[in-house]
């Protein structure tokens, strides 16, 4: 058996294991970017297939057009739309791309699988696009790799300055890791430099095998995508006020008394996660002098299908102990989404940040952080600079500390609460 034909049976592995795991996230996680390139590793598999079976056994019409055309049209297109989706936090970019896209695809594809050819395939070279096609062909293969090697460059370069603007503080949206949209991003190029001529057969099968194994990489260093939370950002994120006068209208509002620099509680050690458990980002400090603000932050977890009911019991121990232990969390509030049943919301305030850091010091929430880690496939969190709020209590409000009403079960839609008047952040 030749090099060619083992290399392209390990690259069907390769590509079938890819589009296993990215067909599990979909199922989660039914985002445009994962549909894209789940069908894009399902292509290269097939074109890794075909290509083993033209370097065995000669190639032909049919294994040609396979090798071709997810090689040459979907993947790097699909790859290079799915980036767009992923990266562009415009509704209008993401929906030209995808007009763009949906047209090329079509328009391109029956080019493409009709093209006569200027002669037909046969023997156990590799069949290249230049020498077989019909120049109408190369004029469509020219748009869409065009069209992907600046989608490609585009998202890149927006990725890269979003990424320097949460560093600097001036984007408070989480980004998705460049560690995994620069691999997606190469691996679009791989596939295009099947389209070029090389000195051995075996380059070949080894650029679809690498493209799979790029496209494999880079979906499992992402882990959230912006505009899953732009919306919830927009509403709750707003300019920070420095009057200290406005800190005391939160703690009366919640009936708390209004901490003092001096009777503040001394900020406690909070203790090292379990192994694999990120750090909860650090509350910012207040400035010598000045009374404390408050400090609030929304949570956005993505759960496992099976494992929701265990989450969202979880999640009520926890939260009946903040509310009869933590004087200092103004709201502790447990969202379910009605339009994501696997998507659970926590919107947290606390009186000042050594409040925030005592509830996180806490065993419980020690407890509930390492214990979630099995029911939760991804976690977005946005830090909240609090511009205004009114708190009134619920229509069966508690006693004391801010009000909980349990989760309803799992699958459920829960019952919407009456709207207080002006919500938080101003909105």
């Amino acid at each position: 058996m030749s090099l060619p034909v083992l290399i392209g049976f390990a690259g069907v592995l390769v590509a079938a294991a890819a589009t296993g795991v990215l067909a599990g996230r979909c199922v989660h996680q039914p985002r445009i970017y994962l549909i894209l390139w789940t069908a894009s590793t399902l292509g290269l598999a097939v074109a890794l297939a075909a290509q083993s079976m033209g370097f065995a056994s000669g190639f032909g019409l049919a294994t040609f057009r396979a090798v071709q055309l997810p090689t040459q049209l979907f993947a790097p297109l699909w790859l290079a739309w799915g980036l767009v989706e992923l990266v562009a936090g415009s509704e209008a970019a993401r929906f030209g791309m995808r007009l763009v896209s949906s047209a090329l695809t079509v328009v391109a594809a029956v080019i493409l699988a009709t093209d006569p050819l200027t002669a037909s395939p046969s023997g156990k070279a590799w069949p290249s696009a230049g020498a077989h096609f019909q120049p109408i062909s190369h004029y469509a293969l020219d748009a869409v790799q065009v069209v992907a090697a600046v989608a490609v460059l585009a998202s890149v370069a927006l990725a890269v300055l979003r990424a320097r603007a949460v560093r600097a503080g001036e984007d408070p949206l989480p980004r998705p890791e460049l560690t995994g949209i620069l691999p997606v991003g190469l691996a679009v190029f791989v596939a295009m430099g099947l389209r070029l001529s090389w000195p051995d057969r075996s380059v070949y099968p080894l650029l679809s095998l690498l493209a799979a194994a790029l496209i494999w990489f880079g979906v499992s260093r992402i882990q959230r995508s912006p505009g899953e939370v732009a919306a919830a950002d927009d509403v709750l994120a707003g300019p920070t006020y420095d009057q200290p006068g406005l800190v005391e209208p939160w703690a009366q509002a919640a009936g708390v008394p209004a901490p003092t620099p001096a009777a503040a509680p001394a900020q406690a050690a909070v203790p090292a996660p379990p192994a694999g458990v990120p750090a909860p980002a650090a509350a910012p400090a207040a400035a010598p002098g000045s009374p404390a603000k408050p400090y609030g932050r929304i949570l956005i977890f993505t759960l496992i299908e099976d494992r929701a009911a265990d989450f969202d019991r979880l999640a009520e121990q926890t939260a009946e102990q903040v509310r009869s232990g933590e004087p200092g969390t103004l709201v502790y509030v447990i969202h379910l989404v009605p339009n994501a049943p696997l998507q659970r919301i926590f919107y947290e305030i606390y009186r000042d940040p050594a409040a925030f850091e005592s509830h996180e010091s806490q065993p419980y929430m020690q407890r509930f952080v390492a214990e979630r880690r099995s029911c939760v496939l991804a976690t977005n969190v946005i830090e909240l600079r609090l511009k205004y709020a009114k708190i009134a209590p619920l229509p069966n409000s508690q006693p004391a500390g801010p009000g909980l009403r349990p989760l309803p079960p799992s699958g459920t839609r829960p019952s919407p609460l009456p709207s207080p008047g002006r919500g938080f952040g101003g909105a």
